[in-house]
């Protein structure tokens, strides 16, 4: 026989003393062995709504609740809890196998709603135009569709959330957000299997969402505290690309809290699993910052995938170690703008010192960086008939040749002085590994796709041979927060089509507080990195908290004292430090918090120093160091109208097209500092409260 487990109860697991969960164990282990032995007590309870459900003992505190079958000898273990409320949270249980969509769906079973044929909800149901066989085919039982059909607006279908199967819920909100019930029904059939028997169907992409199968192996992570629920389970939209073969490369997208990452991680599993260790060809998993580098070797760890397989590096480092290692450049070689190295402004000054020009240092940098390096263009020639969309006022045919001429001399002071740009030696790197027919890597993993440009496409596209499952790219438009140009298709990455895929639910943030993110950029525009508009319909989040709140007051004194009792009060709660966050616009903003924490001997990191340590403590950080990081509880302080969004001295001269994509990535970096909190957000500021935060 098979013993299936409910992710919920997984959960619960989690929670039970050290104690019990070994008890659990022995438990799955009897019942697995015999589940008709007397020694389970398995007992029907009258009372149960749905008699297929049991109780069995685990010890004299705890019950377990156990689904029987039928037929067949698959069973499922949908809840553990004490006595009581594990009968209470049984009672009203319902668990159905769902043939249509191969699925095991579990709901609170409806009240009975008596209304008459000519009641208005029969008529004003948001979700009367869809036949029976269309609402069934999302997942909606045969049993709730009188239930849906009452529904007459988003409200009414949260409020049934209850009496709803968990991916029936989700369809259905995706109906009410506009999405076509024919792309719904696609991905409920792409998530199934071929296979005709209910026990064989257990193991569709869209089952396992929710249920695994039991094993002593599974029981011992849990007991020893190794095992997170986002290494066991993911949704059949997750699994599907995490698991799949494709005929090249995938751009993988979506909101704040959707599971790209861990899409990414266990997309790296399965390579690792398909790739020979024996030969000289690794995964590369990179990603632009150091700390989320830091964040992935942590991680990675959870999933046992052979280290032999797979190399997790920041794509600086990866840029550096394989233009040393085919000699692009040498051990003396200084790099311009790359983190605590020399920026190329410094040299044009330098340039400009000698050279008479029309042109300043800041116009010419960003030509260099956003025009010439951006599009690799290494001859005049080419130059002359490189488009500048984008860069504000157009220059003359003769204008450019004197910005060749002062580039040509910015290069001649490179050369003499060993230095190369950024981006210079992605450009130097791609044309190299291009020619190569030996490519550095077998598969490459990219996360937070959209801090990258171009030019770093272009060197990820170059060290992979452009075959099955190439490049797995991952990442978020509406958290693009750096000026940088991205386009895939001109980078030489073709991802149009079935190979493009989008993530919707939000496994980390409350709706409540995902809601007021997207408040904060919602009727701005974003690409999806390919041309295309990258909306967020149909993003929900899966579970409800706390309602975000924004507090204005008169000093920064008065501010720091609320953050402070606010703190005391979550620690009173349970709630550890590390849990915290405090996220600020600006690094100076943070100095008299810190100091208020120092005075009362409260532990605290602060991540924009060079010196974290393992305290345990509160994050502080700014909004830009909170990037990939979630916490249970974040405040967002100094929030005002002159710190968001943050104009700095030369925003005035941008062109308007500048200011636009200045403002735009302002919002997307509160939007990116927002859903860093999971159920709990406190906003605080003094002054007058930014027109950014809608509450």
């Amino acid at each position: 026989m098979k013993l299936f487990i409910h992710d919920k109860c997984l959960e619960k697991l989690f929670e039970l003393p050290k104690a019990t969960s070994k008890k659990v164990l022995e438990f799955q282990k009897k019942f697995r062995e015999n589940s008709r032995s007397e020694a389970i007590h398995l007992e029907p309870i009258k009372t149960f709504k749905d008699q297929s459900l049991r109780t069995a003992r685990i010890d004299q505190k705890y019950r377990a609740i156990i689904r029987v079958p039928e037929t067949g000898d698959n069973y499922h273990m949908l809840w553990v809890d004490n006595h009581d409320e594990a009968m209470d949270w049984a009672k009203n249980k319902m668990f159905e196998w769902n043939e249509i969509t191969q699925t095991a769906q579990i709901f609170t079973s409806p009240e009975t709603i008596d209304l008459p044929e000519n009641h208005p909800k029969f008529n004003d149901g948001i979700f009367n135009k869809y036949s029976n066989d269309e609402l069934m085919k999302i997942g909606v039982p045969e049993s709730l569709l009188e239930l849906v059909r009452k529904i007459c607006n988003l409200n009414e279908l949260e409020a049934n959330e209850q009496f709803l199967p968990q991916d029936a819920f989700e369809n259905l909100f995706y109906l009410s957000e506009g999405l076509s019930i024919q792309s719904l029904i696609l991905e409920v059939e792409s998530g199934k299997i071929n296979a005709i028997g209910i026990d064989e169907q257990q193991s569709s992409f869209n089952n396992k969402r929710s249920f695994i199968e039991m094993d002593d192996a599974l029981m011992e992570e849990i007991i020893n505290g190794d095992l997170s629920k986002w290494q066991i389970f993911l949704h059949p939209s997750q699994r599907k690309l995490a698991e799949g073969d494709f005929k090249g490369s995938v751009k993988v997208t979506g909101g704040a809290g959707t599971g790209k990452t861990v899409v990414a991680l266990h997309r790296l599993k399965y390579l690792s699993q398909k790739t020979n260790l024996l030969s000289d060809f690794k995964i590369v998993f990179t990603t632009y910052t150091n700390a989320l580098t830091s964040n992935l070797n942590q991680l990675v760890k959870k999933l046992h995938i052979d280290s032999n397989a797979f190399k997790i590096v920041n794509i600086d480092t990866l840029l550096r170690d394989l233009a040393l290692s085919n000699n692009l450049i040498d051990s003396n070689t200084r790099f311009l703008d790359m983190f605590n190295s020399k920026s190329s402004s410094d040299v044009w000054e330098l340039i400009l010192e000698n050279n008479l020009s029309e042109f300043e240092v800041g116009f010419l940098t960003a030509e260099h960086q956003n025009v010439i390096l951006y599009n690799n263009v290494n001859s005049l020639e080419s130059y002359l008939g490189t488009s500048r969309i984008g860069r504000g006022k157009p220059i003359t045919r003769k204008q450019k040749m004197e910005v060749w001429s002062l580039i040509e001399k910015y290069k001649q002071y490179k050369t003499i002085n060993n230095l190369v740009d950024r981006a210079e030696l992605f450009n130097k790197a791609s044309n190299f590994f291009k020619e190569q027919e030996v490519k550095p890597f077998s598969h490459v993993i990219a996360d937070e796709v959209q801090d990258l440009s171009n030019v770093e496409l272009r060197f990820l596209r170059s060290i992979v041979e452009e075959k099955e499952n190439d490049l797995f790219l991952v990442g978020d438009p509406y958290q693009r927060i750096y000026a940088k140009k991205l386009n895939f298709s001109s980078a030489g990455i073709s991802v149009r089509g079935n190979r493009s895929k989008q993530l919707r639910i939000n496994y980390r943030t409350s709706e409540e507080i995902k809601r007021l993110a997207i408040s904060t950029v919602k009727g701005l525009k974003y690409d999806d990195f390919d041309g295309e508009e990258e909306t967020l319909n149909g993003y929900l989040s899966l579970f409800h908290g706390q309602k975000p709140s924004y507090e204005i007051f008169k000093t920064k004194t008065e501010e720091t004292e609320y953050i402070i009792e606010r703190i005391k009060e979550l620690k009173s709660e349970g709630v550890n430090y590390s849990d915290i966050a405090i996220g600020f616009r600006t690094k100076d903003a943070l100095k008299e918090v810190k100091s208020a924490l120092h005075k009362l001997k409260l532990p605290y990191n602060d991540n924009t120093t060079n010196t974290i340590n393992d305290s345990g403590g509160i994050v502080l950080s700014t909004f830009h160091g909170l990037k990939g990081l979630e916490f249970k509880v974040t405040f967002l302080a100094d929030v005002n109208n002159r710190t968001c969004p943050l104009f700095y001295n030369g925003f005035n001269d941008l062109d308007v097209g500048g200011k636009l994509h200045y403002e735009n990535s302002e919002k997307s970096l509160v939007y990116v500092a927002m859903t860093r909190a999971i159920s709990k957000l406190f906003i605080t500021g003094i002054g007058m409260k930014s027109n950014l935060i809608k509450i």
